[in-house]
């Protein structure tokens, strides 16, 4: 069969000249500056006007930094002076007394010369103590601080300011205060040269020359001279103290004289030292205040007795602090002997007066005495 010539046309693919080869070339990155990329994105880097938005945020943390500060310096306020405040210090030392803690009131006190009764068991025991307290404000004034309070004590009420002034930190940044006007006292006591200690509520406390200034917290308190046997301080004294009140305590002074016991033990002393000299069978015993015919020859006498018929008074004279001394005067003995008399003895009595005394030093219950005619 045969195709017609256009039909072959049509079915004739056309044919595709040969192409030259081509050497491929390493392609070449191109990277933005530093600027651009910071930019609209341009290669060029080229400035675009900020957004709205970020200007508004910009504001908004200018506004934040500023509330952050002021609640710092409301925070560092509340806490000058309120936590750590001149109230905050006066309440420390108010709950201290109310709860009876000794220590912590103490160490609360401002710096002196007085000595601060430290033993716990004086506090503990003191009576009218402060019982309750409120404090109502305070007012600060450069480095100067006064705190009004409410004190309860004897069941009354009464309104106390306490002074305070600035001391040191608390905290590293914050200001210290210190209590200049408190509720303790100071009371002078003066004792009689010699004492060692006097006596609060019971307790010995050790003193160190005859004056002595103490400084006592608020309450009463009795003030006694040391326990003796011997020496006696006088009636108990009471010291009252009271926040608020006007100076100091009225002044104690101790007074010391002998006691009654003092007088008894020496009496008996006394006794016994003449018992022993009349015990002995001699006219003229040695350091004795019984003696009969003391410069006569010894050997004309024998069967000597010594009669005790008068007992001498006793009485001790002086006081602790000048010196004590005990007389004993007015007493009477009768010796009975026998006397060689040509030859012959012959019995014979003879009264004499009975007088001595000695000087008298006490060293704690121990009386210290040298009897002598």
């Amino acid at each position: 069969m045969t195709v017609p010539a256009r039909e072959r046309e049509r079915s004739r693919k056309p044919r595709i000249p040969p192409q030259p080869a081509v050497r491929s070339r390493p392609t070449r990155i191109m990277q933005a500056s530093p600027a651009a990329a910071a930019g609209s994105g341009s290669l060029r880097g080229r400035h675009r006007p900020p957004r709205p938005w970020s200007r508004t945020a910009v504001v908004l943390a200018g506004l934040g930094a500023l509330l952050l500060a002021a609640a710092g310096i409301l925070g560092y306020r509340h806490v000058s002076h309120n936590v750590l405040g001149p109230a905050a210090q006066v309440e420390s030392y108010l709950a201290a007394l109310v709860s009876g803690d000794h220590a912590a009131a103490a160490e609360l006190l401002p710096p002196t010369g007085a000595a601060t009764v430290q033993d716990a068991q004086i506090y503990a025991a003191a009576s009218n103590r402060i019982t309750g307290y409120e404090v109502l404000g305070q007012e600060m004034r450069g480095g100067e601080a006064v705190v009004r309070t409410v004190l309860q004590q004897r069941g009354e009420s009464k309104t106390v300011d306490f002074a305070l002034s600035r001391a040191g930190r608390e905290a590293v940044i914050f200001a210290g205060w210190q209590l200049d006007h408190t509720a303790a006292r100071e009371v002078d006591v003066a004792v009689p040269s010699g004492t060692a200690a006097i006596r609060l509520n019971g307790v010995s406390v050790p003193l160190s020359g005859q004056a002595r200034t103490l400084r006592l917290l608020p309450g009463e308190y009795v003030l006694e001279g040391p326990e003796s046997r011997y020496i006696s301080y006088g009636p108990a004294r009471t010291i009252a103290v009271e926040p608020g009140m006007a100076g100091a305590p009225v002044p104690v002074r101790l007074y010391a004289s002998a006691t009654a016991t003092l007088a008894q033990d020496v009496q008996a002393q006394g006794q016994a030292y003449l018992l022993d000299c009349l015990s002995r069978q001699e006219t003229a015993p040695e350091a004795c205040p019984n003696a009969a015919y003391a410069g006569a020859d010894p050997a004309r006498y024998r069967g000597i007795e010594w009669t005790l018929t008068k007992e001498p008074v006793y009485r001790v004279t002086g006081t602790p602090e000048t010196g004590l001394a005990v007389y004993a005067a007015g007493g009477k003995a009768r010796a009975t002997y026998q006397e060689e008399s040509g030859g012959r003895w012959q019995t014979r009595t003879d009264d004499v007066g009975i007088a001595f005394g000695s000087e008298l030093s006490v060293a704690g219950d121990i009386l210290e005495l040298d009897f002598r005619p």
